[in-house]
C-alpha cells in the first residue's frame, strides 16, 4: 500500500517530487554568505599584501642580484682562464721548440758518436775475422792432411762392423778416388 500511496502524492504534484534546495544554493541565506565571501576576501588581500607578497618580492630581488653578481664573477674568471689558457699556450709552444732543438743537437751529437764507434767497432771486426780466417784456414789444411788418414780408418772399422773384409790398400784408393770426385 504505500506503493500507491507514493504514486497517489506523484500524482497531485504533477508527476514531480519537490525537495529543499541544496543549503548554498538557497537564497535565504546569500547575504550572510557575500558578507563572509567579502571578510575572507580581505583578509587574504591583506595578509598577502602586508606579509606575503613583500617577502616574496625581497627574495626574488636578492636572487636577481645574486645570480647577476654570480655571472659577472663567471665572465670574468672566464676572460681570466681565456688569458691563461693563451699565456700557456704561448709557453707550452716556446717549451716544444727548446726541446726540438735539445733533441736535434742530441740526436745529431749521438749520431757522431755511433758513427765514430762504428767504424772503430767495424776496423777492431775486420781484424778480428782476419786472425781467425788465418787461423781456420791453418786448422783447415792441417785437418785435410789427416781426413785421408781419419777416412780410411773409418772406412776400415765400417767395413769390420758389417762383417765385409777389404784390404787397407784398397781402402785408401776408394778414398783417394772419392776424394778426387769432391776436389
Amino acid at each position: 500500500m504505500s506503493l500507491l500511496a507514493f504514486l497517489a502524492e506523484t500524482a497531485a504534484h504533477g508527476g514531480e517530487t519537490v525537495k529543499a534546495p541544496f543549503p548554498a544554493f538557497d537564497p535565504t541565506w546569500f547575504a550572510s554568505q557575500l558578507f563572509w565571501l567579502a571578510v575572507f576576501f580581505l583578509g587574504l588581500y591583506f595578509a598577502l599584501a602586508r606579509f606575503v607578497l613583500p617577502k616574496l618580492s625581497d627574495t626574488l630581488e636578492k636572487r636577481a642580484n645574486r645570480i647577476a653578481a654570480d655571472l659577472d664573477e663567471a665572465a670574468r674568471l672566464n676572460n681570466q682562464s681565456v688569458e691563461a689558457q693563451k699565456a700557456l699556450e704561448l709557453r707550452l709552444s716556446q717549451a716544444r721548440s727548446r726541446a726540438r732543438e735539445t733533441a736535434d743537437k742530441a740526436r745529431e751529437k749521438t749520431e757522431a758518436e755511433l758513427a765514430a764507434e762504428t767504424a772503430r767497432v767495424d776496423a777492431d771486426l775486420a781484424r778480428k775475422l782476419e786472425t781467425a780466417e788465418g787461423r781456420i784456414s791453418k786448422l783447415r789444411a792441417d785437418a785435410m792432411k789427416n781426413v785421408e788418414q781419419i777416412a780410411v780408418d773409418t772406412a776400415e772399422a765400417m767395413t769390420a762392423r758389417l762383417g765385409v773384409k777389404a784390404s787397407k790398400a784398397d781402402l785408401k784408393k776408394a778414398v783417394k778416388a772419392a776424394l778426387e770426385k769432391r776436389a
